[in-house]
């Protein structure tokens, strides 16, 4: 069979679309300007030579503000041509995907429709001997929680602890998740949603424990990611937050220092995401613990906002 010619219109919008979320991650990432420039106008002409006008053409232009999300910018100002030499253009906010439902109420559909999702790949990651971590696991270990609150929680692997009773983050990193997860409902910084182990939801990168907890190994975290992903699908969270390096590099794209990558609001399909210090770095360096708590503010005004 020959393929179906594909619309040089509807292409070009893609690439354009790919693109600029290309742009925005490797913003974030601290990229320099002059690439993202470079990106930026291999799109517009794209664009141009397709006829084609950009998908976020009719997204105001935006900057960011302290934390990344997008703010607004004039009408007047959009349309504006920065002059050459004189700093990098302003990029439309490339994310067009609608933001997943937040509140209670709001979420009771999800909850319902991602049981049974989440029971199937439960089942499937218990199942799974697509790398060796099956040959020295006890037990796999695919998440706990519910869709309700629509937060998730993305951790790196299990440990010693989850790996014997088969739940994720509840050796000391995740007593202390659970005491963070505590606060954050004790001080309401979600008004109506309460916020505990059972209403987040809590996995990890990896379902199975690597030897003596090393690193994920790149073949394991490729291995296991679809796992996470359709996880994600069916939970449609209203915000991610990633617990350490290896869930920000997965899920935001880039590799980077979390230093570097919390304090930004960044996008997973229809979730925001957030990235900070995993539990168990904060039990190794207890000023961390500020920054958590900081981060867990800003997930907060985040969810709340549209």
């Amino acid at each position: 069979m020959s393929e179906p010619d594909l619309d040089p219109r509807a292409e070009a919008a893609r690439i354009v679309a790919a693109t600029r979320r290309w742009i925005e991650r490797e913003r974030a990432a601290g990229l320099d300007e002059s690439a993202l420039s470079a990106a930026l106008v291999a799109s517009r002409e794209v664009s141009a030579e397709s006829r084609v006008p950009s998908p976020a053409a009719s997204v105001p232009m935006t900057d960011v503000d302290l934390f990344g999300a997008p703010v607004a910018r004039p009408a007047a100002a959009a349309a504006t041509e920065v002059p050459e030499g004189a700093g990098a253009p302003a990029i439309e906010y490339p994310f067009d995907d609608e933001l997943h439902p937040a509140g209670a109420e709001a979420r009771v559909q999800v909850v319902a429709a991602s049981r049974g999702s989440l029971e199937q790949i439960a089942g499937e990651a218990r199942a799974c001997r697509a790398c060796g971590l099956c040959e020295t696991r006890t037990q796999a270990v695919p998440g706990v929680g519910s869709a309700e609150s629509g937060i998730v929680f993305v951790g790196e692997a299990p440990g010693a602890d989850e790996d014997r009773r088969g739940e994720p983050f509840v050796g000391r990193a995740g007593e202390l998740l659970t005491r963070i997860i505590q606060a954050m409902d004790d001080a309401r910084l979600i008004p109506g949603v309460p916020l505990r182990r059972d209403t987040v939801y809590i996995c990890n990168v990896l379902k199975c424990r690597p030897p003596e907890n090393r690193n994920p190994l790149p073949h394991e975290v490729e291995a296991c990611a679809p796992f996470l992903k359709r996880q994600l699908e069916a939970l449609r969270p209203r915000v991610i937050c990633c617990l350490g390096k290896f869930a920000a590099e997965l899920l935001v794209g880039v590799k980077g220092t979390i230093g570097g990558l919390r304090g930004r609001v960044y996008r997973y399909r229809g979730s925001k995401l957030i990235v900070t210090y995993h539990p168990a770095a904060c039990l190794r360096n207890p000023a961390y613990k500020r920054p958590v708590w900081e981060d867990m503010q800003l997930l907060a005004r985040e969810y709340l906002a549209d």
